[in-house]
């Protein structure tokens, strides 16, 4: 049988980004997500990123006890990675009303000796339990052994900000509850920059989601990418969704920190238009589709994006494909403007301005 997402690039690409989705993808193409996940997990059960994407597809579907076990069975030995797994059955022990299993998972943030990792771990502990003072203690802990007292928001900061951070060695859900935890209580030690850590992070993985979205169609055809398209779409639209949460919500002290958040979100945006607009450009029905300037502008206005996105599309497509509506669009956007194609790739090679992103393909 056909896969419909894991291929290409897709598993090392759309790592950890699941926990973006939400409600934006149906339960049923969640689950055939994760039939696919869980038969690679079957071919090679070392791989533990695998496995921790499966966690987050049951998740996504409320199979708690199935999320558990899964859990349990993942072979770790790695810290960081333990620490995310007990962190994960405590919410699943939670959330099946079992005090127990959240208490023996808990159990293991309070062990000594505890290296980085599991202090981190249980400083969101700490504040599940609304341990404020616990918090504050683990957090001054942690900050002093990283050497982070009374860091600024300087030069080596923006240029590698994993580097200045405490939670970033957690997976995207506890980095973000970490840093939520940080503002909720009020903890200001280092919290901008954990935020502007987690930020740059989130762009920087929709540039992998977009980069495998990119190979599928390259390689297998567009209409062939078209879940990893609408998965796309729908990881972008979580991403601008937190960040404007942040953006709405918090108070940062370096006014910097939040120009960058402010520049992140729209970076989000724009990705999210892109990938809306490939779902749109993949759903055309040749039966009532006219290629004119009315359709083009609704279609632009139902997307969010614009004509240099949808030039480099359709672009992509015809390259990639043989499909007689698309060469007749990408004619009549090069119709209306001569010279799309150069502002396009002046457009892109702006984007950087938006945050770092890893090197992008059909740029």
């Amino acid at each position: 049988m056909t896969r419909i997402l894991v291929k290409g690039f897709i598993l090392d690409d759309f790592f950890d980004t699941f926990d973006l989705v939400g409600d934006q993808l149906s339960k049923s193409l969640i689950q055939k997500i994760f039939s696919e996940y869980e038969e690679e997990l079957k071919y090679d059960p070392e791989d533990y990123n695998v496995g921790f994407d499966c966690e987050v597809l049951l998740t996504l579907l409320g199979e708690h006890e199935k999320a558990v076990e899964l859990l349990n069975n993942l072979n770790i030995d790695v810290s960081c990675e333990a620490v995310t797994r007990m962190l994960r059955l405590a919410h699943h022990y939670s959330y099946l009303k079992d005090s127990a299993g959240v208490e023996k998972s808990f159990r293991y943030f309070f062990k000594r000796p505890c290296d980085e990792n599991v202090k981190v771990g249980a400083f969101i502990a700490a504040g599940r339990f609304g341990n404020r003072g616990g918090m504050i203690r683990i957090w001054k802990d942690l900050v002093k052994e990283k050497g982070f007292q009374n860091q600024k928001f300087r030069d080596e900061v923006i240029d590698e900000p994993f580097s200045w951070t405490c939670l970033s060695d957690l997976h995207i859900r506890e980095w973000d509850e970490g840093v939520k935890l940080l503002y909720q209580y009020d903890i200001r030690e280092n919290r901008d920059i954990e935020l502007y850590g987690l930020v740059t992070t989130l762009h920087y993985k929709l540039g992998f989601v977009y980069n495998s979205v990119v190979d599928i169609i390259q390689n297998e055809g567009p209409y062939e990418a078209f879940y990893a398209m609408i998965s796309g779409k729908a990881i972008a639209t979580g991403m601008q969704s937190w960040m404007t949460f942040y953006r709405d919500m918090v108070t940062v002290e370096e006014p910097k920190i939040y120009q960058e958040l402010i520049m992140h979100l729209e970076g989000a945006r724009r990705f999210r238009s892109l990938f809306s607009l490939g779902e749109k450009l993949l759903t055309l029905s040749s039966t009532n589709f006219n290629a004119d300037i009315h359709f083009l502008q609704n279609l632009l206005l139902e997307t969010g994006g614009d004509m240099y996105q949808l030039y480099t599309l359709l672009d992509l497509f015809t390259q990639s494909g043989n499909d007689i509506d698309y060469v007749d669009l990408l004619e009549m956007v090069i119709n209306l403007d001569p010279d799309i194609a150069e502002k396009s790739q002046i457009r892109r090679d702006m984007s950087a301005l938006l945050g770092p992103l890893p090197p992008l393909k059909f740029v």
